[in-house]
């Protein structure tokens, strides 16, 4: 982690002080835009990414089943019936058969923990499905919440292209009488009809462009439609709280970043390359088994003039040991590729938790610029819906004219889309410093088997 000496003394006096987590109540995109979580509670059901890491997490319990299943006993059942003729050349024959089966099972003993170790790797394999399906949703509810706000910002534009074709249209109306009473020439007419095309071509294109991102949306939260009148025409103010960032980053820093999905992923996965170092370690020592079999035999022979039958059962029980001496270098090969490939794992945690560090510092700062950038967007539309009102109370005198009206309208509309813009900025930004960060409230729509 890279960070200015006087922001690092900073951000340990505020781990000092706090006392506990901040809560973020009240400071999600959910909360202030309420359609968005059940939206965020179906998509754990039905969108195709957690349907894609659940199979993962299903597929990893399947292995974990098939690697414990090396610690309980074996057990077989074979039978067969048999039956044969023998005719000699002073042509007198004879007859057999008989009804075999046997019943063994078998059990290691002593493997010096081999087998054993070999089934925690499996059962790492499925807690390891579990983090990356946790972070696959993490991921999915970050994307469903930006993808929601961009609807928000299509909806007004859509909303905004359909008032400058009104607009425009009334433009047309008026140059059109003027071009027939003579006071305006053909040429002034067309400026105003193509100006008129050049809206209803933005409108079309506004239009398809939030059908677009809605199908878009809805193939990602899994759901068949989304009504356009739930998506709202602005994104609402947010509060935000520097101090509440700044506990949250010491937290991370501190101890947080160890606690997130993907470094959890590694910490296991460098924990199966251990096991596995383990099992091979021990390839070449002796190893001892148990046996138990019972088998029965039922013969008949018959001949010319006589018949007999025996039934034999047997049972037998053993303890066996057997040494592999030498496997041409296997082992060895096998204890280097473990011990590598938690090198290599290593060397990713390292990494990762350098990069994370110095990400969640920077979405930090970005936060701040948000806060400020957000500030001057709402003064700026503020004074803007103050001179539309200004306008329309000058209207209701005789002072301002409708055109004057309609011209402050249309700025309002776009300072209302850069305002919304800004606020599904500061939002986002936000969202994703508390997903990183590993305490995104939307976690809890998961069963907690995934996250601890």
């Amino acid at each position: 982690m890279r960070l200015p000496v006087t922001l690092s003394l900073a951000l340990i006096a505020v781990g000092m002080l706090r006392a506990e987590a901040p809560t973020l109540e009240g400071t999600m995109p959910e909360d202030y835009i309420p359609e968005l979580k059940p939206l965020l509670q179906t998509a754990v059901e039905r969108s195709p990414s957690t349907i894609y890491a659940s199979i993962g997490t299903l597929q990893a319990e399947a292995a974990k089943i098939s690697a414990y299943s090396i610690l309980y006993p074996s057990l077989n059942v074979n039978s067969d019936y048999q039956k044969s003729k023998e005719a000699t050349s002073t042509s007198q024959s004879s007859t057999s058969s008989g009804l075999f089966y046997n019943v063994g099972v078998g059990q290691p003993i002593f493997q010096w923990g081999a087998y054993k170790n070999s089934a925690l790797i499996g059962k790492l394999g499925l807690k390891i499905a579990e983090r990356q399906y946790a972070e696959a949703y993490r991921l999915l509810a970050s994307s469903i919440r930006e993808q929601y706000m961009g609807l928000i910002g299509k909806n007004i534009q859509m909303r905004n292209a359909r008032f400058n074709q009104k607009l425009a249209e009334v433009e047309v109306q008026a140059a059109q009488a003027k071009f027939e009473s003579g006071s305006s020439s053909q040429a002034e007419l067309q400026t105003f009809q193509l100006a008129l095309e050049q809206t209803k071509l933005d409108c079309d294109r506004a239009v398809e462009d939030f059908a677009n991102s809605k199908r878009a949306f809805t193939r990602l939260v899994g759901i068949d439609d989304l009504p356009d009148d739930s998506i709202p025409l602005m994104v609402p103010h947010p509060e935000y709280s520097a101090p509440k960032a700044d506990a949250i980053l010491v937290g991370f820093v501190g101890e947080g970043v160890e606690s997130t999905f993907q470094s959890q992923v590694y910490q296991m996965e460098i924990k199966q390359q251990d096991l596995s170092y383990q099992v091979q370690r021990v390839r070449l020592l002796p190893k001892v088994a148990a046996s138990a079999s019972y088998s029965y035999e039922n013969y008949t022979a018959a001949s010319v003039g006589s018949v007999s039958q025996v039934g034999i059962s047997s049972e037998s029980y053993a303890v066996s040991a057997n040494w592999n001496i030498f496997d041409g270098f296997a082992t060895r090969a096998g204890k280097l590729s473990a011990l590598e490939s938690k090198r290599s794992v290593e060397r990713q945690k390292k990494t990762y938790v350098d990069s994370t560090i110095d990400t969640i510092t920077y979405m930090r700062r970005q936060i701040e610029f948000s806060s400020r950038a957000l500030s001057l967007s709402e003064i700026h539309h503020a004074l803007i819906d103050a001179e539309v009102k200004r306008l329309s109370g000058e209207k209701t005198l005789g002072y301002a004219s409708q055109a004057s009206i309609d011209l402050g309208l249309q700025t309002l509309y776009a300072t209302e889309f850069q305002m919304s813009e800004a606020r599904a900025d500061l939002l986002g930004r936000w969202t994703d410093f508390i997903s990183l960060a590993g305490i995104d409230p939307a976690l809890s729509n998961i069963s907690p088997r995934y996250v601890r």
